[in-house]
């Protein structure tokens, strides 16, 4: 009986496969809010002179940036980024394109990754 408990231990330590280690890049506070930034940018330079359904979409993918930050507590640490964006969905909202893109320029800087030193 005890031979057999151990060719099944043996079996099944045998048959497991190693755990896959995938490696994740760091965290960095705000990366949702860049990641909405950086679309609503390049949708700005697209479009010229986007009319109120564009304008509203793009707002919605600031507020989603934003409520990623609120959520995991990044707020605080990206504040003038937050107020930029804030302030370029005021200007969204004013019907001010490069109001906002002005705006939007500010925080993409301020939430920026630092450069690496070597």
């Amino acid at each position: 009986m005890q031979r057999l408990s151990d060719d099944v231990h043996h079996q099944l330590r045998s048959g497991v496969p190693a755990p896959v280690v995938r490696h994740r890049p760091p965290y960095r506070p705000g990366d949702r809010l860049r990641t909405a930034v950086d679309t609503v940018l390049v949708e700005l330079a697209t479009n010229g002179t986007p009319g109120r359904p564009d304008l509203h979409r793009l707002d919605d993918l600031l507020v989603g940036g934003l409520a990623w930050a609120a959520a995991t507590g990044d707020t605080c640490r990206i504040e003038h980024a937050v107020h930029a964006v804030r302030d370029a969905r005021a200007r969204l909202d004013a019907a001010d394109p490069d109001g906002a893109r002005t705006a939007l320029l500010t925080a993409r800087e301020d939430l920026a990754p630092p450069v690496s030193r070597r």
